[in-house]
């Protein structure tokens, strides 16, 4: 009786525990944001493109609803995240909204989604731009 049950619970644990999203791998997701910068922010003439030092980057785990985790860019715009698993993630950056005719309106997120498909995956997700007014 006792190798029957012991037995169940070694198959509950193999066949149960589905490995989620997020920390505990060894995948890698890199990327760098930029930041153009405009005198009128619904008005690209004469913009500036730089890499954004110091921005905050977000990472969510698979279907979660709030940010995993944070990094912040170097000095050239660059950021990583590491010891990840496999799963769907998305990675999102704050960025002034260019499309309204006045200067007070929320900042609106750039959105990054992607999925790790291997255990030793490396991910770029190339550049990810945004907006600020001069």
């Amino acid at each position: 009786m006792r190798i029957i049950i012991l037995s169940t619970f070694a198959i509950a644990a193999v066949f149960g525990c589905t490995r989620a999203p997020g920390e505990g791998g060894i995948a890698t997701v890199t990327g760098n944001v930029e930041l153009e910068q405009r005198i009128v922010i619904t008005n690209p003439a004469n913009a500036i493109v730089v890499p954004a030092a110091d921005e905050d980057v977000f990472i969510t785990y698979g279907n979660r609803v709030g940010p995993d985790d944070r990094v912040k860019t170097n000095f050239d715009g660059e950021f990583a995240f590491y010891g990840l698993r496999p799963g769907a993630y998305t990675v999102y950056v704050y960025s002034e909204d260019t499309l309204p005719p006045f200067n007070n309106a929320p900042d609106i997120a750039i959105v990054r989604e992607f999925e790790i498909e291997a255990d030793d995956e490396s991910i770029d997700l190339g550049s990810i731009r945004i907006y600020k007014d001069i």
